[in-house]
């Protein structure tokens, strides 16, 4: 197994959340919000195939773990942005062994930091507490390695305190659940009531910094 290299503390930690109920845009935030960007070089855990482009770039998709190996080690030697999704079964031991693959391509000196996409979190979130593994270790220590972590939920209260925390910008969709927009009020500085007020695309996006976030709604 590859191991991450050259630590890098001077990069800053860019992690982002996105949550929203069913149909409330937190995929299509994603891909259009502009966190990410088409020269970027991307990798994605998708077991339900939600990613076929991004910022107008093909997402090229894996079904083993060889392949998605292979062809991750190839576009990571270069300064190219690339896109690559893994679909595999979903489970826990495939989402760790999909984090472990990932970490080895860290590198804090490298031209292009590496995004990593987890759609549908809480699927694969085995407790609310502390984040173990090396999903735990992408969120907390990767940031150092050159790593960008885009974790995706329906519902906040259904993933780690680890997920939420280290995520320093969040993007917070349409709430079908009270607690959920508590949390999240609590977490952004956004007025529950606001919150609670969403419409299905609209969002609020709480950037660094106490009372630092604004409105916004998606647009196709």
């Amino acid at each position: 197994m590859m191991k991450p290299i050259n630590p890098n503390n001077a990069l800053d930690n860019e992690h982002c959340l996105y949550v929203a109920g069913s149909g409330g845009g937190k995929t299509t935030a994603v891909k259009k919000f502009g966190r990410i960007k088409g020269t970027d070089q991307v990798v994605f855990w998708d077991p339900h195939q939600d990613y076929d482009t991004i910022q107008q770039r093909k997402v090229r998709r894996y079904k083993t773990f060889k392949a998605f190996f292979a062809a991750l080690r190839a576009a990571r030697a270069t300064k190219r942005g690339f896109k690559i999704a893994l679909t595999v079964p979903e489970s826990r031991k495939n989402f760790l062994k999909f984090c472990e693959v990932v970490k080895g391509f860290g590198d804090g000196l490298h031209a292009k930091r590496l995004h990593v996409v987890i759609e549908e979190l809480p699927q694969v979130t085995e407790s609310v507490g502390k984040e173990v593994g090396a999903y735990g270790w992408l969120l907390t220590v990767g940031r150092k390695f050159g790593f960008i972590v885009h974790s995706v939920a329906q519902r906040v209260v259904e993933i780690s305190k680890t997920a939420v925390s280290q995520s320093v910008y969040k993007w917070v969709g349409v709430q079908f659940s009270r607690n959920d927009a508590k949390r999240m009020s609590d977490e952004t500085d956004v007025p529950l009531s606001d919150i609670l007020n969403l419409n299905p695309l609209e969002y609020y996006f709480k950037s660094p910094n106490a009372g630092n976030f604004k409105k916004g709604r998606l647009t196709f």
